[in-house]
């Protein structure tokens, strides 16, 4: 039964609460839904930081609300505002700072940007290749309007920090952030796994590229595999902006 005292159907409620995609979503439906009343009884008696799952972003939108199942973003999609991506900096910057996250206005309002995402830090495709594409037709980007490039790794900031220390000039004009969270990644339905290859310990993102002008895509690029360059290189999105 549920808060009412209506009889529900159990195999069907937990059925449809863990089809979610996110398992952040389906956990906030077992907390505010019909919940039958002995699963109730022990969430009711289970410490403060069981409803942790459950993150409001700065914005006081939950986390989960913008996640889409059925729905891949595509070009003319607009990115939510929700999201958040963190800054790369050390570790000592970030204490300093007070972990700072950088959210949709600062990263996306009224700016022409390139977005392109990587499976993970200091990888061969991604070290070797990728971001110096970017980074060696930076005039020609800045040319076509293009006011920020940014890289993207489901990884946490402080990692991007040095990587992008470590490519040096190969890196230069280029944004570094860590897609933490797995926000923008979900959202775009880029999740996938890439544990053979030792990166983990959890999804990671395809590896792809897009433009955004004000928040809406104009362009987007996915590679057939996270260990490909072909479409979504610096070079072949500057041909595709022609």
């Amino acid at each position: 039964h549920n808060a009412r005292g209506t009889p529900i159907n159990t195999r069907t409620f937990f059925t449809q609460a863990m089809s979610c995609r996110s398992l952040t979503f389906a956990v906030r439906r077992l907390a505010t839904s019909a919940v039958p009343c002995a699963a109730r009884s022990v969430r009711m008696n289970m410490p403060a930081f069981a409803a942790a799952p459950v993150r409001h972003n700065s914005l006081g939108v939950s986390s989960a609300s913008y996640l889409t199942p059925g729905f891949k973003p595509h070009e003319g999609t607009h990115i939510p505002e929700e999201v958040e991506l963190f800054p790369a900096m050390s570790w000592d910057d970030g204490v300093a700072a007070g972990f700072p996250h950088s959210g949709y206005k600062e990263l996306f309002a009224g700016k022409k940007v390139i977005l392109f995402s990587v499976p993970g830090a200091f990888t061969g495709v991604c070290h070797n290749a990728h971001v110096p594409s970017y980074s060696r037709n930076l005039d020609a980007f800045k040319a076509k309007g293009v006011d920020k490039i940014m890289c993207i790794s489901v990884n946490d900031p402080y990692v991007m920090n040095a990587w992008k220390n470590t490519l040096g000039d190969k890196a230069n004009g280029i944004d570094f952030y860590g897609d933490t969270r797995r926000e923008l990644t979900k959202y775009m339905h880029m999740d996938i796994s890439l544990l053979e290859a030792g990166l983990g310990p959890g999804l990671r993102s395809q590896r792809y590229c897009m433009l955004v002008d004000d928040g809406v895509i104009k362009i987007i690029r996915e590679e057939a595999s996270a260990g490909d360059l072909t479409v979504t290189s610096g070079d072949e999105l500057l041909k595709a902006m022609d």
